[in-house]
């Protein structure tokens, strides 16, 4: 056929020319970071990319978000508690780890702390699992059954607390042991900031049984209030308790300090998101739209966490159904394929496990993406070229870099060019569905637009646009076409580019 030899002749005229150029390694150059880059504890994170967030404690049993009851700790009675059932079910939901609510808004601790009266280890439940031998303390045995099954630990640990507010009614704690000083409050006596330190330092510093400490990849610092009380808290304190014992743990809060909020709770996010914004978590709020988009070239390396439920609510409510996979599959393209990590609520039911319906969609889910990413073109039967390579290097820095699965290799241009194309010649016709571009972020975040065409009847034809890539984007054409040959161009850039990755998916004719 007359347009693959046109294709052909076109992959060996650019595969030519730009050899033309080689010169030896040794006068290379690296590429210098641009602007601001991630931590290594960020860059491990970004690789991450879907996890699950677990809401379980006493709203579980009292249909409840936000705790607003206060009930005794006697509330929380799981039938059938088995946290390797959560775990087992992440894993093979193709998940990355687990975030668990160690205290959300209620006050009520899941771990044998110190701190307070209020934890569930004060309430039956608890005390007759320790009464037989076994552990009640639901924080580091969700830890242990994360190392059991190859995944990440993560804690929520929620600033307001309604059990220590006094704006907040208690009345059926009136005269109990749980009957505990107001001090949430700038102007209540005793200091929450030290009381919530304590809490954080003993999290930070669990053990599992066997005396190993436990690593936590992140820590939620919510924002959440739904209180007129004043409290001023103590960040620059708190980020130096998790600096200090967990230094690899992201530190999660509205604007930061490592990751920040996407803007809404719908696991989604506009197209155009940069890994930057420019203030922290002291200064004054962005508003969702702003967070969604963060700043181009912003002071502070702060990307975006994706938060959403699988059922209406954050915690197990009878009445609530799993959304179905499609929906979540939409959800995963509008977060992971838009450079944003996806945390995804599974809550545990009244019986101390995760739904046989929600464990079944999950399934799913890992399914559909399994068939997603398996349209890959085998990278070994292709053919990759560029309009540039940085100095002739093409060990270091050619065009054949964004097909393998190195993660640090990369095609790179010399620094006076910030516009370029990549080449990649398919083995046969297919049908394209789908690609995947990833910027070498280890050196920052640097294309503002991008666009990709595909050969057809003997000429180029664009299929997707678009603007950020970061860490990863995943585009799929609005139209399919048939070809054996596509191009990605890099059409504006704030420094020389560099790509990490180019695949294609698509189906061989």
């Amino acid at each position: 056929m007359a347009w693959m030899t046109s294709i052909l002749k076109l992959t060996c005229l650019l595969f030519a020319t730009t050899h033309l150029f080689t010169i030896p390694i040794s006068a290379q150059s690296s590429p210098a970071p641009y602007l601001r880059t991630p931590s290594s504890r960020q860059l491990s994170w970004h690789r991450l990319e879907f996890y699950a967030f677990l809401h379980f404690g006493p709203n579980t049993f009292t249909n409840e978000e936000w705790g607003r009851s206060q009930t005794l700790p006697d509330i929380f009675a799981p039938t059938s508690l088995d946290i390797d059932q959560w775990a087992r079910t992440f894993s093979d939901a193709g998940m990355a780890g687990m975030i668990l609510t160690a205290k959300h808004h209620d006050g009520m601790a899941l771990w044998d702390t110190n701190t307070t009266t209020y934890k569930i280890g004060n309430g039956k439940w608890a005390k007759d699992r320790v009464g037989k031998g076994l552990d009640a303390d639901v924080v580091r045995m969700a830890a242990q059954s994360a190392k059991k099954f190859g995944l990440k630990f993560g804690v929520y640990l929620s600033p307001w607390d309604i059990h220590r507010d006094p704006a907040m009614p208690k009345t059926q704690l009136s005269g109990t042991a749980f009957d505990e000083p107001q001090i949430f409050g700038n102007s209540s006596p005793g200091d929450y900031n030290e009381f919530y330190s304590q809490q954080l330092t003993e999290l930070v510093t669990m053990q599992l049984g066997d005396g190993e400490k436990v690593e936590l990849f992140e820590i939620w610092l919510d924002g959440a209030s739904g209180s007129n009380t004043v409290q001023t808290f103590d960040w620059a304190k708190f980020r130096d308790i998790i600096r200090l014992h967990q230094p690899d743990a992201i530190m999660w809060g509205h604007q930061g300090v490592d990751a920040r909020w996407v803007g809404n709770e719908d696991g989604a996010t506009v197209v155009t998101n940069w890994h930057t914004i420019s203030r922290t978590q002291d200064q004054t709020r962005y508003n969702e739209a702003q967070l969604q988009t963060g700043v181009r070239d912003g002071t502070y390396w702060t990307p975006a966490e994706a938060d959403a439920r699988l059922r209406s609510g954050w915690f197990w409510h009878a009445g609530e159904r799993p959304k179905m996979a499609d929906a979540l599959m939409d959800m995963y393209l509008k977060s992971v394929g838009r450079s944003v990590n996806l945390l995804l609520d599974v809550p545990p039911d009244t019986s101390g496990q995760i739904p046989k319906e929600d464990l079944d969609v999950l399934l799913k889910f890992k399914a559909q993406r399994d068939a997603f990413f398996g349209l890959r073109i085998n990278p070994s039967s292709l053919i990759a070229n560029a309009s540039s390579v940085r100095e002739g290097n093409y060990k270091l820095y050619g065009p054949l870099n964004v097909l393998d699965s190195e993660g640090s290799t990369y095609w790179a241009m010399n620094d006076n060019e910030k516009t370029g194309s990549l080449v990649v010649t398919l083995n046969s016709l297919h049908t394209i569905e789908a690609f995947i571009v990833q910027e070498h972020i280890a050196l920052g975040q640097r294309i503002g637009g991008y666009a990709i065409d595909a050969f057809v009847d003997g000429a180029w034809k664009t299929i997707v646009t678009g603007t950020s890539i970061g860490y990863k984007r995943i585009d799929r054409p609005s139209t399919k076409v048939k070809t054996n040959g596509v191009r990605l161009r890099i059409t504006q850039a704030n420094a020389a580019p560099l790509i990490h990755t180019f695949q294609v998916l698509g189906m061989k004719h």
